[in-house]
């Protein structure tokens, strides 16, 4: 089965994909700027994003009893289901709308919020084979979001995290040790997951990231680099 992407084209159903309790957090509110719009990146991709909540609904509201009950409206599952029945989910802060050219692989919520296409963004050096630029930065526990540009079969050396990493593909792959991920697919790692990954051959990668406080790298190359770049 495919699902449409946001530049219309079809690409393979997403198979790693963020908890309802997420999505429930994001209708409400609750999520900083930079969470929302992964999130709304994220969602723009699924095709069964409002079965999966009903279905949360109906199994007793497990989820939201997670949450905190001071931040989860009471209609937040009923605000979720409408902005899903929406064009496009919810996007934070969005520029003024930019017409997309021809294979650019950002989502529509990241890219109407950035008002441009990703050649367009001031792209900095990373590592080798690897480019970065940042988005955002703020919200709680120090957030940043990020993305990374990367050339085919680059090795991503071994991390861990200070908080809450999710890690969204919008174009090629990515491998680490919990399976690979494509397009669409995010991974959310947290901060006793330690691991490193892998570009995917024969086409560049490109990833929207939000992080969670400093990247805690393991080689002393990568530690001595990191004042200059910036993770």
């Amino acid at each position: 089965m495919t699902a449409p992407t946001p530049s219309g084209v079809n690409t393979p159903s997403v198979t790693h994909r963020l908890g309802d309790e997420w999505l429930m957090a994001h209708a409400a509110g609750a999520l900083s700027e930079g969470q929302s719009l992964i999130v709304a990146s994220h969602l723009s991709y699924l095709d069964d994003a409002k079965a999966r909540l009903s279905l949360a609904e109906a199994t007793g509201g497990a989820l939201l009893d997670d949450l905190d009950a001071d931040i989860m409206a009471p209609d937040a599952l009923a605000r979720t289901l409408a902005l899903l029945d929406a064009d496009e989910p919810r996007a934070p802060a969005p520029s003024p709308r930019y017409a997309a050219k021809d294979g650019d692989p950002l989502p529509a919520p990241l890219r109407d919020w950035l008002g441009c296409g990703v050649d367009d963004l001031k792209w900095t050096w990373l590592g080798p084979g690897m480019r970065k630029v940042n988005l955002w930065h703020g919200g709680p526990n120090d957030q940043r979001l990020w993305m990374l540009r990367a050339a085919p079969g680059i090795d991503i050396p071994m991390h861990g995290h200070s908080g809450t990493e999710l890690v969204l593909v919008l174009k090629g792959s990515l491998t680490d040790p919990h399976g690979v991920f494509r397009r669409g697919d995010i991974e959310e790692c947290t901060s006793d997951v330690v691991h490193a990954l892998r570009t995917g051959e024969g086409e560049e990668c490109i990833c929207l990231a939000l992080t969670e406080g400093p990247t805690r790298f393991k080689g002393w190359i990568a530690k001595l680099l990191q004042p200059f770049i910036g993770l």
